[in-house]
């Protein structure tokens, strides 16, 4: 039945008038915009409702010897929404100020803050993502800065994560239709064995360098993830030519927005002569 009533409208359509989309145009309209993703830049406002936001998280846990395992949720949710827009020099100023008020009050936790620190100064949005170096599972060593001049996509992920193997079917879509661009994919993989990482990726089809980085004791806390500050998966960082991180946990149809208009970016900058 649907068929029959798409058939019907083709067919109303290609027996009508003449129709040109010159004579759409020409009736006042201003043209249809470009849908694009964006990352705002953050009102001062918003920021201080993060962190007062934050504040009131962190005073329900009274007990000091448990504050810490409160904090790292927190903490997570705090990076997770500030990853989705820009920070001017003075918020991202005021963010860091703020992390000392909670050191002199935890001195005990000063590395775990410092490792917020760090998230704020170098994996936010419009910041030159951190090297990555570190051995293939084939043992051999390569670096993300090698991908410098290509639009890529940086999964964390593991086969033992059922979110992280939704992504899969668009990481080969990705692939495919970016096989002539500026485009890459690299993934850091957290498999506590090095035998399932490679099998993933030859069931999955998954033709990109991998790091494995699952060989501690806990899988997860591998030295590139922990460097990254990664607790959960799929982290994802879209990084454009340059290795500026652009977008941070783009999902599934998103990443291919993104990606798209990067490229397009990237088409712009630099015209094939």
């Amino acid at each position: 039945m649907r068929a029959a009533r798409l058939f019907a409208c083709v067919l109303a359509l290609s027996t009508g008038p003449a129709f040109t989309f010159a004579q759409q145009e020409d009736i006042g309209f201003a043209p249809v915009g470009e849908h694009r993703l964006d990352t705002p830049t953050f009102t001062d406002a918003q920021i201080q409702s993060l962190l007062t936001t934050l504040d009131s998280l962190l005073a329900r846990q009274t007990d000091p010897a448990k504050w810490a395992t409160d904090a790292r949720l927190h903490f997570w949710r705090l990076m997770n929404r500030l990853q989705t827009g820009r920070m001017t020099p003075a918020q991202e100023l005021m963010v860091l100020q703020h992390f000392d008020t909670y050191q002199q009050a935890h001195p005990a936790e000063a590395a775990f803050l410092e490792t917020q620190r760090r998230v704020v100064r170098q994996q936010m949005i419009g910041k030159v993502a951190p090297d990555i170096v570190g051995k293939d599972y084939d043992g051999v060593e390569f670096k993300l800065s090698d991908y410098r001049g290509k639009v890529t996509v940086l999964y964390f992920t593991g086969q033992w994560c059922g979110p992280c193997r939704g992504e899969y079917p668009y990481e080969r879509l990705l692939l495919e239709v970016h096989k002539q661009d500026p485009f890459a994919i690299v993934s850091v993989n957290s498999d506590a064995k090095l035998e399932t990482a490679k099998q993933a990726k030859i069931d999955n089809h998954l033709e990109f360098r991998s790091w494995w980085d699952g060989y501690e004791e806990k899988n997860t806390s591998g030295p590139i993830a922990t460097a990254w500050n990664v607790t959960g998966w799929p982290a994802i960082y879209l990084l454009d030519a340059k290795g500026v991180i652009r977008f941070v946990n783009l999902r599934q149809e998103d990443v291919l927005k993104g990606v798209t208009q990067l490229l397009d970016e990237h088409r712009v900058l630099y015209p094939k002569k």
